[in-house]
């Protein structure tokens, strides 16, 4: 009886089968991990812009510091937007705003954009200057 080289049908059909199944799940796997990164990619985007905006607003000092309304930031980001609230609070409790000078002002930086639910970043600025 001679030997017979290379593989059976029976054999091919199983070894397709197979690799279709391990295609199946990697598609699947990329679908799955596809959504998480642009979210990831959007979440980083919207917190760089935040802190941006934090920082120019605390740079300008407590006496220039002002709210403002809804404004997009410039190209390329022309898509995400940022607002800021300030308002007089005490150390006691930062929570309560007050309608009267006091000597911290507590500021609100918020920040939205496609896909991106609003991120906010609260900080306090004083009138006190520190001394060497």
């Amino acid at each position: 009886m001679k030997k017979s080289r290379g593989y059976t049908l029976v054999e091919l059909v199983i070894a397709i089968v197979i690799m279709a199944i391990a295609f199946y799940a990697l598609i699947n796997v990329f679908i799955t991990v596809a959504p998480q990164d642009i979210n990831a990619r959007t979440m980083t985007v919207g917190a760089h812009l935040m802190n941006q905006k934090v920082e120019e607003t605390i740079l300008l000092g407590y006496t220039n510091i002002a709210s403002s309304a809804a404004a997009p930031f410039v190209s390329p980001f022309d898509n995400y937007y940022s607002s800021i609230v300030v308002d007089y609070v005490t150390t006691a409790d930062v929570n309560v705003v007050f309608a009267f000078t006091t000597p911290y002002r507590r500021v609100k930086v918020r920040v939205w954009g496609p896909k991106l639910n609003t991120l906010e970043a609260v900080t306090l600025s004083t009138i006190y200057e520190g001394r060497l």
